[in-house]
């Protein structure tokens, strides 16, 4: 009878350890897991904040070149109409989130309209109206930035 006692306590303690090496190898494959896809995540946003980042500075250059009477010169103005077109392409970076893609259609078009009325001297009216409209541009991608910005997952 303690023979029987015996054996059972060994199978016993052989079933123990198996599971305890099943737990513990099942707890290891999932920490993994779980530990690179947050660190992909993580990655991922970087590289989003760096795309914000850069954004936000092209766009702040722009509006500041037009909105102080930078682009007089036919160097400036193609540098005015290389950041316009880094907005037009980068509308279509920021189209998963709607109300940056939005905002930077809006500047753009007010940007470049801003240029055009800068070339034909209209009146004073339609100028200032144009520099309104560059200013509120910046205003709503700058916002719109901020609110998705607000957005970013928890944890990273």
């Amino acid at each position: 009878m303690d023979q029987i006692f015996l054996v059972l306590r060994d199978y016993a303690a052989i079933v123990v350890a198996c599971v305890a090496a099943a737990v513990s190898v099942v707890t290891l494959v999932l920490t993994t897991r779980l530990t690179e896809g947050r660190e992909r995540r993580k990655v991922l946003w970087e590289r989003e904040l760096v795309r914000f980042s850069e954004l936000e500075d092209v766009a702040g250059r722009l509006v500041e070149d037009l909105l102080r009477f930078n682009i007089r010169g036919d160097e400036e103005r193609r540098q005015a109409y290389e950041r316009v077109q880094f907005l037009r392409t980068a509308t279509g970076r920021f189209l998963r989130y709607k109300s940056v893609a939005s905002a930077l259609r809006d500047l753009e078009n007010a940007a470049g309209w801003y240029i055009r009325e800068d070339m034909k001297h209209g009146s004073k009216a339609e100028y200032e109206k144009a520099r309104s409209d560059v200013s509120d541009g910046f205003t709503k991608l700058i916002s719109a930035c901020d609110e998705t910005l607000k957005k970013a997952p928890k944890g990273l």
